[in-house]
């Protein structure tokens, strides 16, 4: 590689982390990304070429082990043994590179210096995906390649081009899954498709002969629009930052409209900087007029509060939060995008947690959204994918052990005739009711009930008219809910876990219109319903359902910043900032493959 290319991606404005310091992506001299460099292969100097091509057809190399038996050596001592290092950088991928070389009859794979010239673009671009170029070996080409210029060895050559490959599969698995493991940072079971992973040999194979492993790489990052916006907001972050950011409001009493307070000119500029400000030209920069108001709403709303108008003491704390802290959480969340909006289906329910919604995709379309309520912070909505298999109208309610003990028998004791403004009857396990005045509820609570307690359908029940159904380990479902007014607050983390909706009756008759095949038209949904029974509705075809936890998402060409709900944040971005992890490598015989399940639903949860 002609060491004016890599002076041009390792160049300061290039790189996202010191060769030298600790790696701070998210610092304000150090995120400035430039453009990528050309398109435009840099030749390599012909007397490289020539000397490496030499390398391994001179009288000397003869006496020397053949160029396949050594690759094959080094590529086993790296996978086999216990030190995994080339020229001090770890090799994250020597499973996969093993694999890769055998294909290739353990010759060089790098011959072609427009695929390193690809690589390297590629390495330099991946900060545009939140990702930090130096982990993918990025000094330590550079360092080879001037050392290829004045001394030339072959081994010092393998080493190079496998330093290339082992660049070349790291980079690849984290634009396709993510650099973090999910598992180490947050609580999931069932977030991966179940298809298996399509293996990434062939592919670079491929694009290694027909020198297009640029294309190769950017095809695995996410094609869904939600990516390539929050892609688009961290760029314009950065430009941000690179222009020095901006100043803190200085905190005191709360700022309204018609106030005049030498905060207000601080807090203007503040709002002209993203955009919510747009009329810069004023008599009086210390008045709180109409347009900083209406700045303000628009801010509010950006992030997730109360879209009141007034900057209060939360307000001003989240005008406050530095650029940086804004492009980390991008970045957080790009990585989140990578660890599941690869296998979005043409059709689906995203729940996004922390940002309290519900969006129905439909033939690749957004369709309809709505509101929904989630868990509160001690009873947290898992993260999970699913697929929404029936319906059930008019359903009843049988309370969950935990909260039957944490709340409702407390409640019974204290509340006189709570059984009864609850509309809960006691039954046995054979379903025989039981008189609430003949159970001794003092003594169960520190012991187990031995009664269910069920709600009856109708308005009043906690699950409203009806509640839909997808297999999985945490009891959770989507529901109707009486309590309507909870859905005019900003911040809706009201539940056990469980997802209120806001408009599940239209949302049923839309999944059931949807659905090819199935006999519920919207008339047979409305006279189901008005009948007051329980009555389960199967979709003929499952509609896969993804519940995600998005502190930051982009649309319509505007970011959107969620407070941390759940407090997750951090644990990703120390990971993501941290050193890569060995890759995982395991050879899939077809025989032995496997179907995944999902355990059937166990009981039932609400809030």
């Amino acid at each position: 590689m002609s060491p004016a290319l890599l002076s041009l991606i390792l160049s300061p404005e290039s790189n996202t982390s010191s060769p030298s310091g600790p790696r701070r992506p998210d610092s304000t001299q150090n995120i400035m990304v430039p453009r990528r460099p050309t398109a435009v292969p840099v030749p390599l100097s012909g007397w490289i070429v020539l000397a490496v091509l030499l390398l391994f057809v001179t009288p000397a190399a003869a006496t020397e082990e053949p160029v396949p038996l050594f690759v094959q050596q080094r590529l086993e001592q790296l996978h086999f043994g216990e030190e995994r290092k080339i020229g001090g950088e770890t090799i994250y991928a020597a499973g996969l590179l093993l694999d890769l070389y055998r294909k290739n009859q353990f010759q060089p794979l790098w011959i072609d210096h427009r695929n390193i010239t690809q690589l390297l673009t590629a390495i330099a671009g991946s900060a545009e995906e939140g990702l930090i170029p130096d982990d993918y070996h990025l000094q330590a080409i550079s360092r080879y390649a001037n050392e290829l210029e004045t001394a030339p060895t072959r081994a010092k050559q393998l080493e190079y081009d496998l330093l290339l490959s082992d660049a070349l599969m790291l980079l690849a698995q984290h634009k396709r899954h993510g650099k973090v493991n999910p598992r180490e940072v947050e609580e999931r079971l069932n977030l991966d498709s179940s298809a298996p992973r399509p293996s990434l040999i062939d592919t670079f194979l491929s694009a290694l002969r027909s020198t297009t492993v640029r294309k190769a790489l950017d095809e695995l990052e996410p094609a869904h629009p939600a990516y390539a916006s929050l892609k688009k907001a961290l760029s314009r972050y950065r430009k941000i930052a690179g222009s020095g950011g901006w100043q803190p409001v200085p905190v005191g009493r709360s700022l309204k409209p018609g106030m005049r307070d030498d905060r207000v000119r601080a807090m203007r500029a503040r709002l002209a900087i993203t955009g919510e400000l747009t009329n810069h030209n004023t008599p009086d920069p210390d008045l709180f007029d109409g347009a900083v108001e209406a700045a303000v709403r628009a801010f509010q709303t950006r992030h997730h509060l109360e879209a009141d108008g007034i900057a209060g003491r939360t307000t001003v704390a989240a005008m406050n939060i530095p650029v940086s802290g804004r492009i980390s959480q991008i970045r957080v969340n790009l990585e989140r995008a990578r660890w599941v909006m690869h296998d979005m289906p043409d059709s689906s329910i995203v729940i996004d947690i922390a940002g309290f919604n519900l969006q129905y995709y439909h033939q690749n379309r957004l369709v309809w959204k709505t509101r929904v309520m989630v868990g509160e912070p001690f009873n947290q909505t898992p993260v999970f994918r699913s697929a929404i298999t029936y319906l059930v109208l008019n359903p009843t309610w049988t309370i969950p052990p935990d909260i039957l003990k944490n709340e409702t028998v407390p409640r019974i004791l204290t509340e006189k005739g709570y059984l009864a403004k609850q509309k809960l009857r006691v039954l046995t396990s054979s379903g025989e009711e039981v008189n609430p005045a003949t159970v001794p509820w003092g003594q169960y609570l520190s012991k187990r009930l031995p009664y269910t307690l069920r709600q009856d359908a109708g308005p009043d029940n906690s699950l409203g008219l009806i509640k839909f159904i997808f297999p999985n380990p945490y009891h959770v479902y989507l529901h109707d809910t009486p309590s309507k007014s909870l859905f005019d607050k900003a911040q809706r983390a009201f539940s056990h876990g469980c997802i209120r909706v806001q408009n599940p009756l239209d949302l049923g008759k839309m999944l059931l219109g949807d659905d090819p095949g199935n006999p519920t038209t919207a008339a047979r949904f409305d006279q189901v319903l008005a009948r007051g029974k329980t009555s389960t509705i199967f979709l003929k075809e499952p509609l896969p359902i993804f519940l995600m936890y998005l502190t930051a998402n982009a649309e319509n060409g505007q970011v959107r910043f969620m407070p941390d709900l759940y407090q997750r944040d951090q644990g990703i971005l120390d990971a993501l900032n941290g050193p890569p992890s060995l890759l995982e490598h395991t050879t899939q015989m077809p025989e032995f493959k496997s179907q995944s399940s999902i355990s059937p639903e166990q009981g039932e949860k609400t809030s």
